[in-house]
């Protein structure tokens, strides 16, 4: 009887419905949100990561910028290679220079249109900042 009964609950397991899983990468506007501010006057602009989930991001150091306001290949090669990690419901900010948008993105002087686009992945494995 003892074995009916185990049976019978292993089998009411297995039919219950299981939680949804979390997505693999975070989804921009859903996990997190990336707004950037010009400042004409200081020839850069202010790029803030925003997280909306509870869940730590971790963002490659080439996808962010440096504290002197390089981006990626522009980046010096004294820049390190940290990785940012930002805290469930945190902003992480940082500037970047008018100098390292892409011409495209540039009419004169001032900056026309930015999207900033990080890769930002959940935090896990040992990544720290």
């Amino acid at each position: 009887m003892r074995y009916l009964v185990f049976a019978a609950v292993a089998m009411l397991m297995a039919c219950s419905p299981s939680a949804p899983t979390a997505p693999a990468t975070p989804t921009r506007n859903v996990d997190y949100r990336v707004t950037t501010t010009a400042s004409t006057a200081d020839r850069r602009f202010l790029v803030e990561f925003i997280s909306l989930t509870d869940r730590d991001l971790c963002i490659s150091a080439d996808d962010w910028p440096t504290a002197d306001g390089e981006l990626g290949a522009n980046r010096s090669a004294n820049a390190g290679d940290a990785v940012h990690r930002v805290g469930g419901r945190n902003t992480l900010a940082a500037f970047v220079r008018f100098d390292q948008v892409p011409p495209a993105s540039r009419e004169g002087d001032a900056v026309r249109s930015v999207d900033f686009n990080p890769a930002p992945i959940f935090c896990g494995n040992g990544l720290t900042q």
